[in-house]
This record gives C-alpha cells, sequence and structure tokens, in this order.
C-alpha cells in the first residue's frame, strides 16, 4: 500500500530589514558625532609654526588631550577657553585616568607661531611633574603652508 505524499505549501521566506535599518541610523549618527569632535578640535584659528620634517598624527590614542594656545597665551580645549589652572587640572585628570586603565596618557600642543613661549613651558613643565612622558606639538609642514 503507498502512501499519498504530503503536498505543504511553503510560505515565502521574508527578510526582516528592522535591525538593518536600526545598525545603519546608529552607525550614521557614530560618524555624525565623531566628525563633530574632530572638527571642534580644530576650531579655533590659529597658525601652527612651520616645521621641516613632522611625523603624521594618524594614530588614535584613547588618552589623549589637545591644548590649543593662541597668540595672546589663552588656553582652549575642544574649543572651550580656559584658565591655566583649568587645564593643569585636565592634565593631572588625564594622567589619573590613564593610570586607571595602565595606558599611556599623551598630551599634544597647538600653539600658535606668533605666540610667547611662557604659557608652553608651562605646560611642559606640569607634564613633567605629572609624569606625562608623551608629549606632541603640532606643527605644520612647507609643503601644507604653500599659497
Amino acid at each position: 500500500m503507498r502512501i499519498p505524499a504530503q503536498y505543504h505549501q511553503r510560505t515565502p521566506l521574508r527578510f526582516n530589514i528592522t535591525p538593518l535599518i536600526d545598525i545603519v541610523f546608529l552607525l550614521i549618527i557614530f560618524f555624525l558625532v565623531a566628525s563633530h569632535f574632530a572638527r571642534s578640535e580644530n576650531a579655533e584659528a590659529i597658525q601652527l609654526p612651520l616645521a621641516t620634517s613632522a611625523a603624521s598624527d594618524a594614530e588614535q590614542v584613547p588618552f589623549r588631550l589637545t591644548i590649543t594656545i593662541d597668540a595672546k597665551g589663552s588656553f582652549s580645549v575642544a574649543g572651550v577657553e580656559l584658565s591655566e589652572e583649568e587645564v593643569l587640572a585636565r592634565i593631572s585628570q588625564l594622567h589619573a585616568d590613564a593610570a586607571a586603565e595602565e595606558a599611556v596618557p599623551e598630551v599634544r600642543i597647538r600653539a600658535d607661531r606668533d605666540g610667547h613661549y611662557g604659557p608652553m613651558r608651562t605646560l611642559i613643565e606640569h607634564c613633567s611633574r605629572s609624569n606625562i612622558r608623551s608629549l606632541k606639538f603640532a606643527v605644520m609642514s612647507p609643503e601644507d603652508h604653500s599659497p
């Protein structure tokens, strides 16, 4: 005796794209926020000093503090003007945060070429006292400066 075959009509598979759309929107928001922070770091219009040789700064450092010193000697971090005491407190906090994570802190100084050395010296001395050994200076290469 033959058993009749049962035919089931299969429903077509549906591709659920809702999670895909969610991920795409989250990526868009992430890149918008990241680009905003990258632009705010260089928001201050200063003239960087020229250097004949410079290393590229493409490496991402998790504990990096970029301090800008304008021609008048004013300090700013991420576009916000700060007093000297506030900047020194941020450097100390950077060192404490990096030490808690066992990471190497880095301070990057963007100083105007027409500014005085005094404010920069204060930062360098405080970094030395705070045991921050990675100190970088933002410069402009002659190729970037050509009009």
